[in-house]
């Protein structure tokens, strides 16, 4: 007796299978175009603009890997790194806690619960240049907002006023609690949504069997919110390294390139009067792959840590 190879039903199961795959790769071909349109070709075109000498008008002069060898002995690179740096670890570590604070005060139930959710998140729906343009105000040494305060109480004298914005050592630290000022209330509202997706049923456990509320917050809240800490500190760690409008708005950079991050050198390196967009460009390669590290070693710990809570 002898059976067929493809019996008709699998034939059929087959050929219905092989449509459905057709089908939704036909819906997902618009937005895998737009993709490599707006994303594949750019980075591509990215890597070739960095090994070329071109200054946005004249014919690109291919050179290779100069520009990558140029940067790594460019001191000013690693010093605007540096700033940074400096910039990064204060305000990832305010942010992450200031706003795991705030969200877990604003996660209680209380009157005006609501209305102070929508003041906190107020900075983050103002502009870059609003804020940069208000707080320069406030650090104003004549008559901004602090000094006039600190003229009042008697804790300054006039004619000595502080150059907060003006000071090599005091800038950076004024332009850091802007940005924590300026995205607090973002970062709280992630932290909020984390807190309200963990069941209560793990509480109601921990009070019968008689755990305080330090207790909760240690073996539940915590460990239910490792993931959500780690989201946190990705956003906040890629946006130190590409810093720019804050800073530009604020000091330009200055003074004394004190608060100059690498986002703005690279600003003045393609549109200042060099106009070198080749190293520029080879610059912004550079932080793709900082913050590609970055991003990179977050996940894999993110990972980790919830394999471990799962366990």
């Amino acid at each position: 007796m002898t059976h067929a190879k493809n019996p008709p039903a699998k034939r059929g199961i087959s050929r219905r299978a092989l449509q459905n795959n057709l089908n939704a790769y036909a819906f997902l071909l618009p937005t895998l175009i737009l993709f490599c349109v707006f994303t594949v070709y750019p980075f591509f075109n990215a890597f070739y603009v960095s090994m070329t000498n071109w200054d946005g008008f004249t014919q690109a002069k291919f050179i290779g890997l100069n520009n990558f060898t140029r940067l790594m002995g460019d001191a000013k690179v690693w010093k605007y790194l540096g700033n940074n740096l400096q910039f990064g670890v204060f305000t990832v570590f305010f942010k992450v806690f200031l706003g795991f604070m705030i969200a877990l005060f604003l996660n209680e139930k209380f009157r005006g619960v609501a209305f102070f959710r929508c003041v906190f998140f107020v900075p983050v729906m103002m502009s870059f240049v609003a804020i940069g343009m208000l707080w320069k105000w406030i650090y104003t040494p004549s008559s901004g907002l602090i000094n006039s305060i600190l003229f009042k109480l008697g804790m300054m004298n006039p004619s000595k006023p502080i150059a907060w914005l003006g000071d090599a050592k005091l800038a950076m630290y004024c332009i850091i609690v802007v940005d924590i000022w300026r995205w607090t209330g973002y970062h709280v509202v992630i932290f909020l949504a984390g807190l309200q997706t963990i069941p209560n049923e793990l509480y109601e456990a921990a009070i019968v069997d008689g755990a305080n509320d330090r207790q909760q917050l240690r073996y539940i809240t915590l460990p239910q919110m490792y993931s959500i800490t780690l989201t946190n500190m990705v956003f906040c760690m890629t946006g130190a390294v590409s810093v720019f409008d804050l800073i530009y708005t604020m000091t330009g950079g200055g003074p004394y390139n004190a608060t100059k991050s690498i986002a703005i050198y690279v600003y003045e390196i393609a549109f200042g009067s060099s106009n070198k967009f080749g190293y520029a460009t080879a610059i912004n390669i550079l932080l793709f792959f900082i913050i590609l590290v970055i991003t990179t070693f977050m996940i894999r710990w993110m990972n980790r840590v919830k394999a471990n809570t799962n366990s």
